[in-house]
């Protein structure tokens, strides 16, 4: 029945990737003049990124006692990348747990594990965008948003009495149990190591990749990736955070000169240029699921 739920979300997310790609018109970009050199950099640093994802999701797996092999992570993370545009936004945490569940690990502890990588990742990624809200992109409206973030997700992360409010509230409100994950600080720290490491792979990426078509742009609008990458998640009700990521890159091109025209076309650019690595982290999960047998 896993494994039936699994194959099920690997093809509903798919299905969900091109309706949205078809739906927003993400498919139909005017020329942009690039630099190739530069796009071929930044698309090997995002592919990068992306594996080491997986060796994020390895080690949080191995912080909590389930210890499994790389192509192992690699097929589980990769091939539920797309479930992100199934709405609900559940089912990545959800899809790459249920892989790893197939070999015979707890399921309820692989979904643990899964919430608690990617709250660490978002973490790090409003960290990491405050760079660039304190800069020319900032407005008082998404500091006040940022910041609010960050402290809260702190203490949700950290501290006990926070995340049990929210699980009082849960059970008043469904009539039914919930339990949220805590994260420490010894499971965050050898977490935050790798995870940081593809924030950092992901960002210059990105930096490249703009500066492949509007040349004169500053270092620092590589943390308006990491922004709108973590406020297109917390947008819950937006699958993939379409829309969301793309509005938060056009507002930071603007505010460093770049024309709103040439703004708009390069934030669409973005997602399929993203998309390209999910698709590469994708095909490399499916080429390592032929290798990886459950026990």
């Amino acid at each position: 029945m896993r494994k039936f739920f699994f194959n099920a979300l690997i093809y509903v997310g798919l299905i969900f990737l091109v309706v949205y790609l078809y739906q927003y018109d993400y498919l139909s970009l005017t020329a942009l003049h690039v630099n190739p050199v530069k796009l071929a950099a930044s698309t090997l640093l995002l592919w990068l990124g992306f594996l080491a994802s997986v060796l994020s999701w390895q080690r949080a797996l191995r912080v909590h006692g389930i210890s499994i092999p790389f192509k192992s992570a690699l097929s589980s993370h990769g091939l539920s990348v797309f479930a992100k545009f199934i709405p609900g936004k559940i089912w990545v945490v959800l899809g790459r747990a249920s892989k790893v569940s197939l070999e015979g690990h707890s399921l309820k502890m692989a979904s643990f594990v899964s919430l608690k990588e990617q709250l660490v990742y978002i973490w790090l990624g409003l960290l990491l965008s405050l760079a660039i809200i304190f800069g020319p992109t900032g407005t008082q409206g998404l500091i006040a948003l940022v910041v609010v973030l960050i402290v809260g997700l702190t203490l949700f992360n950290f501290s006990g009495w926070l995340r049990r409010l929210a699980e009082y509230l849960f059970r008043m409100i469904f009539k039914r149990e919930f339990t949220i994950p805590p994260v420490s600080f010894t499971e965050a720290l050898p977490m935050t190591r790798v995870t940081l490491l593809y924030w950092a792979l992901w960002s210059s990426g990105f930096y490249l990749f703009v500066s492949a078509i509007h040349p004169a742009i500053s270092p620092l609008i590589a943390f308006v990736f990491p922004l709108s990458v973590t406020l297109g998640l917390i947008a819950i009700i937006v699958p993939g955070g379409l829309g969301v990521r793309e509005g938060i890159i056009t507002l930071g091109l603007t505010s460093v000169g770049v024309p709103l025209e040439q703004a708009t076309a390069i934030a669409i650019a973005a997602r399929l240029w993203f998309t390209t690595g999910e698709a590469f982290v994708f095909l490399a999960g499916f080429c390592a699921s032929k290798y990886c047998k459950a026990d």
